[in-house]
C-alpha cells in the first residue's frame, strides 16, 4: 500500500494539470470566438465599402447625366468623389483589421496547442517522478534488508525528482510566459481594433460633413430655372416645326361659331372641309354676282344705243 504523501502528491499534480488545461481551453475557445466574430465584422465592413464603391459610382453616372440642372450635376460629383474618399479610409481600415487584429488573434491556436504540448511533457517528469517514488515504498516495505534494491530506488527517486523539478520550473515559467502573453496581445489587439476604428470614424465624419455641405450647396430655384429655359426652348421649336410644315395658324385654332375669343377650339378636318367649299361657294357666288352686273350694264348699254340711231 502506497503512502499518503504519495497519493498527496498526485493529487496535487493533478489538481495542477486540471488547472492549467482549464487556463489553455479557455483561451483556445475565447479567442477563437473573438477572432471569428472579428472575421465576420471585417467582411461586413469589407462588403459595406464595396456598397459604398457602387453608390459612389451611380451618383458619379447620374451627375456626368444631368445636363439641366448645374448646382445639382456640381454637388452630386462632389459627393460621389467625397464618398470615394471614404471607402478608400475604409479599404485601410479593412485592411489593418485583416492583417493586424484577425491575423494575431489566429495564431493562438498554435500557441494554445505549444502551451499544452508544454504541460504535457511536464506532467509526464511528474508522473515518472511519483512512479519511483512507489518504487521506492514498495521495495522497502517488502525488502527491507536489501539495501541494493533500496538505494537504487532512491537514486531513480532522487534523479526523477530532479527532473521533474526543472520541468515544474520551466512548466511555471511557461505558464507566466503564457498568461503575460495573452493579456498584453489581447490588451494590443483590441486596442488596435479600436483605434482603427477610431481613425476611420474620425475621418468619415470629416468627409461626411464635407458631402452634406456639397449637396446642401444645391440651388433648387437655379437648377428649376434651367429646366424651364431648356423647355421653353423646346416649345419654341414644336410651334416653329408646325407653322413651318403647314400646321394650323391661329386662325384654324380658333373655331368659328363653334367658341368665342377667350375660347378657341381645335377645328377638325371635316370641319376644315366645309370652310373650304363654304369659302369656295362664297366666291362662285361673287363671281356670278359680278357676271350679271356686268351682263345688265351691257344689255343697258345696247339698248342706249338703239334709242340714240331711231
Amino acid at each position: 500500500m502506497f503512502s499518503s504523501s504519495s497519493n498527496a502528491l498526485n493529487k496535487v499534480h493533478s489538481n495542477q494539470s486540471k488547472f492549467i488545461q482549464d487556463r489553455i481551453s479557455g483561451v483556445e475557445k475565447h479567442f477563437g470566438e473573438i477572432c471569428m466574430a472579428l472575421g465576420a465584422y471585417t467582411r461586413k465592413a469589407a462588403k459595406l465599402r464595396d456598397k459604398g464603391d457602387s453608390l459612389s459610382k451611380a451618383l458619379q453616372d447620374y451627375g456626368e447625366a444631368e445636363g439641366l440642372n448645374k448646382s445639382l450635376r456640381s454637388a452630386i460629383c462632389e459627393t460621389a468623389d467625397t464618398l470615394a474618399a471614404i471607402q478608400d479610409y475604409r479599404d485601410v481600415a479593412v485592411g489593418q483589421l485583416e492583417k493586424r487584429v484577425i491575423g494575431e488573434l489566429g495564431v493562438y491556436g498554435t500557441v494554445c496547442q505549444a502551451a499544452r504540448e508544454e504541460i504535457r511533457r511536464s506532467f509526464q517528469i511528474r508522473r515518472q517522478e511519483i512512479s519511483h517514488q512507489r518504487s521506492l515504498e514498495k521495495a522497502r516495505s517488502r525488502n527491507p534488508h536489501n539495501r541494493q534494491q533500496i538505494i537504487l530506488a532512491e537514486t531513480q527517486l532522487q534523479k526523477s525528482s530532479q527532473e521533474a523539478q526543472r520541468a515544474c520550473d520551466n512548466l511555471e515559467q511557461q505558464m507566466d510566459a503564457f498568461e503575460q502573453r495573452k493579456v498584453a496581445d489581447l490588451k494590443r489587439i483590441i486596442t488596435e481594433f479600436v483605434q482603427t476604428e477610431l481613425a476611420f470614424h474620425a475621418k468619415a465624419v470629416e468627409f461626411y460633413t464635407k458631402a452634406f455641405n456639397q449637396m446642401s450647396s444645391v440651388d433648387v430655384d437655379e437648377d428649376l430655372e434651367g429646366f424651364r429655359s431648356a423647355r421653353n426652348v423646346f416649345d419654341m421649336e414644336f410651334r416653329n416645326a408646325v407653322k413651318t410644315d403647314g400646321g394650323l395658324g391661329r386662325e384654324d385654332m380658333v373655331g368659328s361659331g363653334a367658341g368665342s375669343s377667350l375660347s378657341p377650339v381645335i377645328t377638325t378636318a371635316r370641319d376644315r372641309k366645309r370652310e373650304g367649299q363654304r369659302k369656295r361657294n362664297l366666291k362662285q357666288s361673287v363671281q356670278v354676282e359680278k357676271l350679271e352686273v356686268e351682263d345688265y350694264e351691257e344689255i343697258n348699254s345696247g339698248r342706249s344705243t338703239s334709242s340714240d340711231e331711231d
